[in-house]
């Protein structure tokens, strides 16, 4: 058994049928590879979590905090500045545009 060959099958989104755009890979990779998988990161996230390696502002892949307790601290901390009478300037990035235009042949070559 190969633990990490996958099938890769089409699952259709929504519009036109005929179009590829309209469907999204999705990988079918073999049952126990992924409870062994499951079992591992498990451990290996307790272990993380036990030895304080997670920055304090880490949300994202932190058991129990995610994109919406971020932006709730976020709030908070903004909240906090105004109260004080402080300034407040935000900037925001869109940094997935930035990587969907990168010719990835042409990284590729460079890396």
């Amino acid at each position: 058994m190969d633990w990490k060959t996958a099938t890769v099958v089409p699952i259709f989104k929504k519009g036109d049928k005929h179009s590829p755009d309209n469907y999204r890979p999705v990988s079918l990779t073999c049952v126990p590879g992924k409870i062994l998988e499951s079992i591992i990161k498990e451990e290996i996230m307790t272990l993380l979590q036990e030895k304080e390696f997670f920055a304090g502002c880490q949300h994202g892949f932190v058991k129990g905090l995610s994109t919406l307790t971020n932006l709730l601290e976020t709030f908070e901390s903004w909240t906090r500045l105004m109260e004080e009478g402080l300034g407040l300037d935000v900037i925001y990035l869109d940094y997935r545009k930035a990587f969907d235009t990168v010719p990835h042949l042409r990284l590729l070559q460079k890396l």
